[in-house]
């Protein structure tokens, strides 16, 4: 008689178990979610040839583009936020933005506080060095992280 109820119990169990799992893996803040409501915010850091912050505020360049592309692919709108680097990062550390672009050096202090995606495929003109560069994201939000590195494998040419 107990063996009977011990198959039906662990169906149960496994059951109960498999429900709450969700799609693997989760960002702490949702950030996909605040994309797709809200649009993306992206903080822009003067750095030319890179990333070009005109006086009006306009923002261009091939980290520019990049990101447009991205935002297009999964039908996000884009609110630029230029500033200094410092204070674009801070925000970004506390997942106030979805990216900076622009300002980073090999040397950041910013490095172990954020997450950078894959090297980009970019060059600041057709016959122009390729230096490692890379977009910082939030901390705490790897399905964004794939999401942005899965762009850039799948339809940048990065590595």
């Amino acid at each position: 008689m107990v063996h009977s109820f011990i198959a039906p119990a662990c169906a149960l169990a496994a059951l109960l178990t498999l429900s709450g799992c969700g799609e693997y893996p989760r960002d702490a803040d949702d950030m996909r979610a605040q994309a797709e409501a809200q649009g993306m915010r992206v903080g822009a850091s003067h750095d030319p040839p890179w990333l070009l912050v005109a006086a009006d505020g306009s923002v261009g360049g091939p980290e520019a583009d990049l990101v447009r592309r991205f935002a297009d692919a999964h039908g996000y709108r884009i609110t630029w936020l230029p500033g200094s680097h410092d204070a674009l990062m801070g925000d970004l550390e506390r997942a106030r933005l979805h990216a900076v672009v622009g300002g980073h050096h090999p040397d950041s202090p910013w490095k172990p506080k954020v997450g950078w995606s894959r090297p980009l495929g970019l060059r600041a003109s057709a016959d122009g060095p390729m230096p490692e560069r890379r977009v910082a994201l939030p901390p705490g939000q790897p399905a964004w992280h794939l999401a942005f590195d899965r762009h850039l494998v799948g339809r940048e040419g990065a590595q």
